[in-house]
């Protein structure tokens, strides 16, 4: 499980409730992952959350990205490749080697969405903050 931590927020409070869902998303991962450790199957439960995963993450990247045309960010096209990246290697899982080996590639995908949140978030959002919240972007 993660915790969400102050270090992470924008100051934006819709942008950052909607990285805190994404956090309890990426938990809910997590404490399935717990549960295959048990000897559960979590197959039909990891599909789910990774549909989740991705319609939220959608939802949230468009939410952005509106903001960056709203407000003429420079930056939105090397900001918005990174959200379709992400996109698509959600896409391109293979949900059948979850089948195969449900702790090891349930692991080895909440290791990558974790980092990639939080670098994201530290990394590439924190350039935005500035801007939306210089026009009073709540």
């Amino acid at each position: 499980m993660i915790s969400w931590e102050t270090q992470y927020e924008l100051g934006i409070k819709s942008i950052d409730d909607q990285h805190k869902e994404l956090v309890n998303i990426i938990n809910k991962m997590a404490a399935l992952l717990i549960e295959a450790k048990q000897g559960v199957d979590i197959y039909d439960e990891v599909v789910a959350v990774i549909g989740d995963l991705k319609k939220y993450t959608i939802y949230h990247f468009k939410y952005e990205e509106n903001l960056f045309d709203q407000y003429s960010y420079e930056y939105k096209d090397t900001h918005k490749a990174e959200h379709d990246k992400l996109v698509s290697d959600i896409e391109e899982l293979d949900l059948s080697s979850f089948d195969e080996d449900q702790i090891k590639h349930t692991n080895d995908l909440l290791k990558f969405l974790i980092t990639w949140l939080f670098k994201h978030i530290s990394g590439s959002d924190f350039l935005y903050r500035d801007l939306l919240k210089g026009n009073n972007v709540q």
